[in-house]
């Protein structure tokens, strides 16, 4: 048997097994784990495929604690700010969720609601982050909002960015000089 079609029969070997896993027949999983008794690979395969499926399950279980978390410090704590960290470009849900915490003075009502309303955006911000062009993407994106909005938007916008941009130097600066120097 070539490389190829051993790989092939592997592949095929961990898509039964998923398969069997997903239809809770157990059977067929303690076939399977018979046969690798004497297939290094195919058990070194399935004990992959438990990894994988442990360490997605412990994911998925973190994530739902740390959603957990946010929602109830948001209920009970609605001036609050959870940090997070930035693993990707600012968008502007992240930019209406700081002037939700820090609202600034005088915005009209229609401004509180199309922030409110764009709180849940996972749009990123655009690269040019002048007033003009800033107004014109978000208006085209999002619709008409009164010209103090997305004038605070935009400094808040500019805030963000830099302090995310601060935090990412921090832990890569952090992560260069993690080993402890050799003292004479």
């Amino acid at each position: 048997m070539n490389p190829i079609e051993r790989r092939l029969q592997l592949d095929l070997a961990a898509a039964r097994y998923l398969d069997a896993l997903e239809r809770d027949d157990f059977a067929a999983m303690a076939e399977m784990w018979r046969a690798a008794s004497d297939d290094n690979e195919l058990e070194a395969l399935l004990r992959e495929v438990h990894a994988g499926l442990l360490e997605e399950r412990a994911h998925g279980e973190l994530a739902a604690v740390a959603k957990g978390i946010a929602i109830a410090v948001q209920d009970h704590l609605p001036s609050a700010q959870i940090v997070r960290q930035s693993c990707g470009p600012t968008t502007v849900g992240d930019v209406a969720d700081e002037l939700y915490r820090n609202s600034p003075d005088r915005l009209p009502i229609d401004a509180h609601l199309l922030n409110e309303r764009l709180r849940g955006s996972q749009k990123p911000l655009p690269e040019d982050l002048g007033l003009s062009m800033l107004t014109a993407w978000a208006e085209s994106h999002f619709g008409k909002g009164p010209p103090e909005y997305w004038r605070v938007f935009r400094q808040a916008a500019v805030k963000l960015v830099l302090r995310y941009a601060a935090e990412n130097e921090y832990r890569l600066a952090a992560r260069r000089n993690s080993k402890p120097e050799a003292k004479p």
